[in-house]
């Protein structure tokens, strides 16, 4: 059972999740050598290997950890080593590059890239990346530059912290536990008078863990016994959250709560109320903006200092000819019909 939002299971509790564009129904992990490799060794650590050891092949065309390591440039670097904990992710990358490097030796063989367009398009993706290598450069001297400076912008620090305090404060979260009768099996006028009867038996004084480890259908709650964690705003479904923040105290059991997959009872085991955050808590954040304003700032001051648009020189009538203009008459009605 998936249940939406933070409801899914009370193991699936928190947003989370880095997505790629990798799409493709390639050869994954499951079917793959280096996923039954990866099952085999996964009780110890895997040695270090060399740039050029290859992660597959075809012939004499291989993929090496250097083409993989390269390949994940595109992917942000706070964002890199959580993408690579998902083996099918993995697996489906190493093939995708060497799918297009199978591929690609083909099209050279044909001579395709002899054709005067192809080299242009390489030298503009070439000038593409050598740009984005002058910005992460820049990025990386002012971030360094940023670290040395870091106790002279504490002030202006603190100066954001007391002009925006209110941006600073935790929201109200609840800790709560569980238990679900689904309604997607069975009538729903079934599945209440079920939930109903499990709320008599949790009021009555039955222990809420025993009823949630037998009696709820939350696949998880065998092992977790219906605990969810906390929780703040907008983590949960609607109406399970709308129903668990409205418990005013601790082992307080709610009345049984409709969500798109059956319905709830809801225990509130603890409630964190809302409370501002003093400045060491926010500082973190605050310095982190102030990092990346004075990184941006350096970049846009390198650029300028390299890319100067007063200086361009204008070919004004072949720019202004390069528009693409329709010509009305293609829109005018035949004579026939206007005449009718």
């Amino acid at each position: 059972m998936k249940l939406p939002l933070r409801l899914a299971s009370a193991t699936m509790l928190a947003l989370c999740a880095y997505t790629t564009g990798h799409s493709q129904t390639t050869a994954g992990p499951a079917s793959s050598p280096a996923a039954n490799a990866g099952q085999a060794a996964a009780a110890a650590p895997p040695a270090p290997l060399s740039p050029g050891t290859s992660l597959a092949s075809i012939g004499d065309t291989k993929v090496t950890l250097a083409d993989y390591e390269a390949s994940l440039l595109n992917i942000p670097e706070r964002d890199r080593y959580g993408w690579a904990m998902d083996q099918k992710r993995v697996s489906q990358q190493v093939d995708g590059l060497l799918k297009i490097r199978t591929i690609a030796e083909e099209a050279r063989r044909k001579g395709l890239d002899k054709d005067p367009l192809f080299k242009l398009r390489v030298d503009q993706y070439a000038e593409k990346l050598l740009t984005e290598m002058v910005g992460a450069k820049a990025d990386e001297a002012a971030a360094a530059e940023f670290e040395q400076k870091r106790s002279s912008f504490i002030d202006r620090a603190r100066e954001q912290y007391l002009i925006n305090k209110q941006q600073f404060q935790t929201q109200k979260e609840v800790k709560a536990s569980h238990i679900l009768v689904e309604a997607r099996s069975r009538p729903a006028d079934e599945a209440l008078a079920k939930i109903k009867a499990i709320r008599v038996r949790a009021v009555s004084g039955e222990s809420f863990e025993t009823l949630a480890e037998t009696t709820s259908e939350d696949r998880t709650a065998k092992q977790n016994k219906g605990e969810l964690g906390f929780f703040g705003p907008g983590r949960m479904d609607p109406a399970f959250e709308a129903a668990a923040f409205a418990l005013k105290q601790p082992m307080e059991i709610s009345e049984p709560v409709k969500s798109a997959f059956g319905y709830h009872l809801i225990r509130l085991e603890e409630i964190k109320p809302a409370r501002q955050l003093t400045f060491d808590e926010a500082s973190p954040e605050l310095m982190e903006k102030l990092k990346q304003q004075y990184v941006d700032q350096r970049r846009s001051q390198t650029v300028a200092s390299i890319y100067d648009p007063s200086k361009v020189k204008w070919n004004e009538p072949a720019v202004v000819g390069l528009k693409k203009t329709v010509d009305p008459a293609l829109f005018r009605l035949p004579e026939q019909l206007l005449s009718r």
